[in-house]
């Protein structure tokens, strides 16, 4: 079972975001970092040209991205897209994917955690609780099986809605196109919301796999360090 892992950084945070992962998690030869720097430092990266404005993370990215994968890595199970500010745990994470199909349409991330504290703005009204009629939380990352990928471009060439952020736009292509195709699937280890959850589990835990560090990257240092004690006195 083989995963691909593109890290969405930018020149402005190659230093600050991008260079951490590549010192820790991230120093693997199946992770690569996608970014607007032409001259970038990280020693894996792919430069896909200047970034569109208006959005943190923009759909035409994900589209340049989702055709690399399937120009460049297509022998490969999985892929994933993650922030520059998370962390990963890329065994547990393999081990989770152990469980499930790739051959199957599946799209994994985190659906119910980021949500859970009572609820999300959707479609103009807000939704109670931890559900599924939202997007998954893009920070912790969003897992792709080949078929999903494949699926999701057709929908990108054939639908034509208004741009969001990048998961928000995901979910709308999703809702007009997907929903009789596309298994989502939430994974319970990752977590959108990084410092809160070291409350609830201990860095061993099977149930932390990825997590968004809401760009306080000092707690990179600490999950690699496996600092708990100093992370819960943050």
């Amino acid at each position: 079972m083989k995963i691909i892992i593109f890290v969405h950084t930018c020149g402005n945070y190659e230093h600050s975001r991008a260079k951490k992962i590549e010192n820790t998690w991230g120093n693997k030869e199946n992770v690569v970092f996608i970014t607007d720097n032409e001259n970038s430092s990280l020693k894996n990266h792919i430069y896909i040209g200047k970034y569109k404005r208006d959005y943190t993370y923009h759909p035409e990215n994900v589209i340049k991205m989702f055709r690399l994968f399937i120009n460049n890595y297509s022998n490969y199970d999985w892929f994933m897209i993650i922030d520059d500010d998370s962390y990963l745990y890329i065994e547990k994470l393999l081990s989770y994917l152990s469980f499930h199909d790739s051959n199957d349409c599946l799209m994994i991330g985190d659906f119910l955690n980021w949500c859970e504290r009572g609820g999300q703005f959707f479609n103009g009204q807000i939704t109670p609780g931890p559900n599924y009629s939202v997007w998954p939380g893009g920070g912790p990352g969003i897992v792709f099986s080949k078929s999903c990928i494949v699926l999701f471009l057709q929908l990108m060439a054939n639908i034509k809605i208004r741009y969001f952020n990048h998961d928000v736009w995901l979910h709308y292509l999703y809702l007009q196109g997907g929903q009789s195709k596309i298994k989502r699937i939430h994974c319970p280890g990752f977590h959108q919301h990084g410092k809160n959850i070291l409350k609830k589990y201990p860095l061993d835990s099977k149930l932390l796999i990825s997590i968004h560090l809401e760009r306080n990257m000092d707690l990179l240092d600490m999950f690699n360090n496996k600092t708990e004690t100093k992370i819960l006195e943050t």
